[in-house]
């Protein structure tokens, strides 16, 4: 049995049944919010269609199987959008790789992630592919944004919509994680169970875990602005303005009557007594701003953040 999160269980086992059934689609699309393990359960369903056995789920002992722990085999393709886009030579390549019979197995399996990060040309090459599907070739997409995504690629494509688990279940999962009580203590940044652990593997934890006692200790004035940023630099900037955005995001919502994170309770009575909401609001705005220049002028960035505490 895998040992996938519990709430992902029932899209993995409609899509195994159909497998079994031999009426699976060709593609399939699987949505659901940023962080709530579309990418696992994509890699869980990509085991379980290159297994060689007429079952299910995946065995584990096949040589396909074996070839796919091993990450070595050759009748799996991926593209990974996360990082950056996705542009046709990539997929026209990828599409030429899988256009010949498995080498291995019995199918061969395409993996998109994060296909919103298609380019136009990118996605029409995809369209293609899935308007023309050579035989025994399964492609499986992901997205958070399935809206942005061709309304024909969609039409083509059987979807699985991932739910967002309550609270009660991301507490049991990340009590399972390393650093899972950490973790749960950020939920003022996000509540999304896998967005959490990908700031566990970034080594990202601290980071975030620190910051609302920092900035605590900077508005009471015990701790310079200088003290807040220390350590901060090129390569993490901008995961001090997530958090600090997150944290205003949470003060402004919380303005309206939303509960508020127990650690931020102190760091909102201060600002929206300084500041007064539509101050607080500005200030959420031009971190935004601020964010999104990082990477179009080459203003010091340090400097840039330095100068949005201050106003504080």
């Amino acid at each position: 049995m895998t040992n996938i999160a519990d709430w992902l269980l029932p899209c993995l086992r409609q899509v195994q049944v159909l497998k079994q059934t031999n009426s699976l689609s060709h593609a399939l699309l699987i949505t659901g919010a940023d962080g709530v393990g579309q990418e696992e359960l994509a890699h869980e369903m990509v085991k379980d269609l290159m297994c060689e056995k007429d079952q299910a789920a995946a065995c584990g002992t096949c040589h396909s199987c074996q070839l796919m722990n091993a990450d070595t085999h050759p009748d799996y393709r991926i593209l990974d959008g996360e990082a950056s886009t996705i542009k046709v030579d990539q997929v026209r390549l990828l599409v030429r790789q899988i256009s010949q019979k498995p080498q291995v197995g019995q199918n061969k399996v395409v993996l998109i992630t994060h296909a919103q990060a298609m380019n136009v040309n990118a996605a029409n090459a995809v369209l293609k592919a899935l308007e023309e599907p050579a035989d025994r070739t399964f492609f499986v997409l992901t997205s958070s944004q399935s809206t942005s995504l061709l309304p024909t690629i969609r039409s083509r494509c059987l979807l699985v919509n991932v739910p967002t688990p309550n609270m009660v279940d991301v507490r049991a999962w990340l009590g399972r994680q390393p650093d899972g009580e950490i973790l749960s203590s950020l939920f003022w940044l996000t509540t999304q169970p896998f967005r959490l652990l990908s700031i566990q593997q970034q080594n990202k934890t601290q980071l975030y875990a620190a910051l609302p006692d920092k900035l605590t200790s900077m508005l009471r004035g015990v701790t310079p602005v200088s003290g807040v940023l220390k350590g901060v630099d090129s390569h993490n900037i901008e995961d001090y303005c997530n958090g600090l955005a997150a944290i205003l995001h949470q003060c402004i919502c919380h303005s309206t009557g939303a509960p508020i994170d127990e650690v931020l309770q102190p760091i909102y009575d201060t600002l929206i007594t300084r500041l007064g909401i539509q101050t607080l609001m500005q200030r959420y705005q031009s971190l935004q701003k601020m964010k999104s220049d990082l990477q179009k002028t080459n203003l010091n960035p340090i400097m840039q953040l330095t100068h949005e505490l201050n106003q504080w």
